[in-house]
């Protein structure tokens, strides 16, 4: 009965308001098995899609980018940013591309850097070119320890770049020096397009190991990067930290879940930012209960709203958020129905209001079916969600919602 009473949904959803259809799902067609999908919209309105390709008969994986057409609501043709045997591919730890207004575009992989198994640098591409061309491979951290270094987020400021990341250079340096504890910290690292480092700075000494950051502006200039905590006790809720001129806050606990875990859950808060309100979304399980939250804050100084409890069935989280306005933001997650996995988008406003949702696809509980990602269009009349799916071979997903639905 249940499966019934979602499909009827699910055909609602879709087909209102004279059979018009809200969900659009675009082929990638990709030659390649493909995955780890990351999406990035320009300030002048390009839409990046990037994603890794790995050649199953040999140890290489590429990193690639396509460009959306909105004439024809297409993708355009596969560009390669780079290629590396080393390169390594994590579910949840994947690339991002991030733009300029000068025709610069910066790129993040992970490369291993020893044999270990989670031994691994943080290695940056740039081009000067919207692509054509790119640097040759520039390592983001200062350090040479092999220990692991990655969870980057990045966004652009005066044409700079800036990203925060985890860092694990205390684990080794702890063993030469008892004054350094051994613990995952949180950096941000600003550099320009010809790959020169302008600040690299310590935001958060402990930090959870392996959640993922997020990284927004205001308008105001303030950049403001969201993770996951780690207390002395364990406790992994979600803080954050905002940067006036060279200087980064000391962190602040968005609001106090209490959640007790002893390992890292692998489920990292996402961030974004419209004029100088903030909105973060994040999963929790305090209380013994899978739950979303959603908070808003009109001033980061003064900290955030009390967070809003998403209504979801059962969400194992892998969130992503997107401001429509100062009030309004539409958050996607996997959601669990009656034993299956659901990618879903919702809108969630300020004054608590919830009750627009679109099932867009049915996913996996699996890891291998990562993070699904959204991003709007520069008018914000449309988002574009896009996922892996790993059935007899991983495959990007994609689709083109029209946000009309949401205030119909």
């Amino acid at each position: 009965m249940k499966k019934i009473i979602l499909v009827s949904l699910l055909f609602i959803f879709t087909n209102s308001c004279n059979d018009i259809s809200y969900i659009k799902f675009i082929k990638t067609n990709f030659s390649e098995e493909s995955s780890e999908p990351n999406l990035h919209t320009s300030d002048s309105g390009e839409i990046y899609l990037s994603y890794i390709s790995s050649n199953l008969n040999s140890n290489e994986s590429k990193l690639f980018y396509s460009l959306f057409d909105f004439s024809n609501d297409s993708w355009g043709e596969s560009n390669l940013i780079v290629k590396s045997s080393k390169m390594f591919v994590n579910w949840a730890d994947f690339p991002k591309i991030t733009a300029n207004e000068l025709n610069g575009i910066s790129a993040h992989y992970l490369e291993m850097s020893s044999e270990e198994k989670y031994s691994y640098d943080i290695k940056v591409v740039n081009s000067k070119n919207k692509g054509n061309t790119w640097s040759i491979p520039l390592k983001l951290h200062s350090d040479n320890t092999k220990t692991e270094h990655g969870f980057v987020s990045t966004i652009t400021h005066n044409n700079h770049f800036l990203s925060t990341y985890l860092d694990g250079r205390q684990n080794e340096l702890s063993k030469n020096d008892k004054s350094i504890k051994p613990q995952m910290t949180l950096r941000g690292t600003s550099y320009n397009i010809d790959g020169k480092i302008l600040e690299d700075q310590l935001i958060d000494n402990r930090v959870c190991d392996c959640c993922q950051t997020d990284l927004a502006i205001t308008k105001n200039g303030r950049s403001i990067v969201v993770y996951r905590d780690r207390s002395r006790n364990e406790i992994r809720d979600i803080y954050y930290s905002y940067k006036d001129e060279n200087t980064w806050s000391n962190p602040l606990s968005i609001f106090n879940d209490n959640w007790v875990i002893s390992g890292c859950p692998v489920n990292g808060p996402a961030i974004s930012t419209f004029n100088n309100t903030s909105a973060v979304v994040w999963y929790t399980f305090s209380n013994n209960n899978n739950q979303l939250k959603v908070a808003f804050s009109n001033d980061i100084s003064s900290g955030f709203d009390i967070p809003i409890i998403v209504n979801a069935n059962d969400p194992i989280g892998r969130v992503d958020i997107e401001l429509l306005d100062q009030n309004t933001a539409l958050i996607s997650y996997i959601d669990i129905i009656d034993g299956s996995a659901y990618i879903k988008l919702q809108m969630i406003t300020s004054d608590r209001n919830q009750n627009k949702l679109l099932i867009i696809d049915e996913s996996s509980e699996n890891r291998s079916s990562g993070f699904p990602v959204i991003t709007l269009d520069k008018e914000k009349n449309k988002t574009i969600i896009a996922w892996t799916e790993n059935k007899e071979k991983f495959k990007i997903k994609t689709a083109l919602v029209d946000n009309l639905f949401f205030y119909k």
